[in-house]
């Protein structure tokens, strides 16, 4: 009976240490993406739990790289490997991380030298209708800035 007891304490122990991760992860997550984009993970039931945890409870809780470096290895990654469906999301918190369009405009067409040009021109479209919307959602018809 005693060995079951402390396995049961140290299951509880286990569950709360996910609870925490989980917890730090929700929290980082929305620094970094918003309510939207949580939804859609959380959504994924236990998938969506192991990125909270893993992803942004324990990686993107390390202190080595800046949100902004983090987001720019995210870019160039999707785009390497041609992960269309997740990379408007990196795109727009990259620009939320203060990378401006002109410098994932360069990392894109980097990746191109190794990665290839269909998937860097398929994150370039990308990047060309984040910034679309963003300029939609703040109401600028036209944005200079934005401009290569």
């Amino acid at each position: 009976m005693a060995c079951a007891s402390a396995s049961a304490k140290v299951r509880a122990m286990d569950e709360d240490q996910h609870d925490e991760t989980y917890r730090r992860g929700r929290e980082r997550f929305l620094e970094i993406h918003d309510e939207k984009a949580l939804r859609t993970v959380e959504g994924l039931g236990d998938l969506g739990r192991h990125i909270i945890e893993f992803v942004y409870g324990e990686m993107y809780t390390k202190p080595a790289l800046t949100d902004r470096e983090r987001e720019l290895g995210a870019v160039v990654a999707l785009t390497a490997l041609g992960r269309s469906s997740q990379l408007p999301q990196h795109l727009r918190a990259s620009l939320k991380a203060g990378l401006s369009p002109a410098q994932l405009r360069e990392a894109i067409m980097l990746t191109a030298t190794i990665a290839g040009f269909p998937p860097a021109m398929n994150a370039m479209a990308t990047l060309k209708s984040v910034l679309a919307d963003r300029d939609r959602s703040a109401g600028r018809e036209d944005p200079a800035e934005d401009r290569a």
